[in-house]
């Protein structure tokens, strides 16, 4: 079973490369784009310290991602204007999923923080497959 997971987070990875390399080279006035730069860099720490049994590399890997994330909700707390690369007119749906993927982090940060590895495992998975769920909607 964990080697499913393990091949599985392998695959997802390998497919959010080729976004966020081609994310990379966008403007980074974008907070939405500078977010998932961000998230893709994490999320490749993670399945590292996944493999290698370090939980503690986690947390620390997530902290531009959350900058940023702070800096979106203040934007949008402020009537800024949040650009979304596609489909602006479901910024509202993106809204709701983002706000769901990071309650998810949030249990995910909290197993690392407590060594428990299942935990962390299980919900790697889970956001990796919310990931390209939510690229499927928003980025075709």
């Amino acid at each position: 079973m964990q080697l499913r997971v393990f091949f599985g987070i392998l695959f997802l990875l390998a497919f959010l490369h080729g976004i966020g390399a081609a994310e990379e080279h966008q403007e980074s006035g974008n907070l939405i784009q500078r977010e998932m730069v961000a998230l893709d860099s994490a999320f490749k720490t993670t399945v590292d310290a996944i493999v290698m049994n370090e939980p503690g590399r986690i947390g620390p890997a997530f902290d531009e991602a959350n900058k940023i994330r702070e800096q979106v909700e203040h934007a949008v707390e402020h009537k800024a204007t949040i650009t979304l690369p596609r489909n602006q007119k479901r910024f509202r749906e993106f809204v709701r999923l983002d706000n769901k993927f990071h309650h998810e982090l949030g249990i995910l940060l909290k197993a690392a923080k407590k060594n428990k590895m299942r935990v962390v495992q299980k919900q790697t998975h889970m956001l990796l497959d919310a990931c390209v769920r939510c690229h499927a909607i928003f980025r075709r």
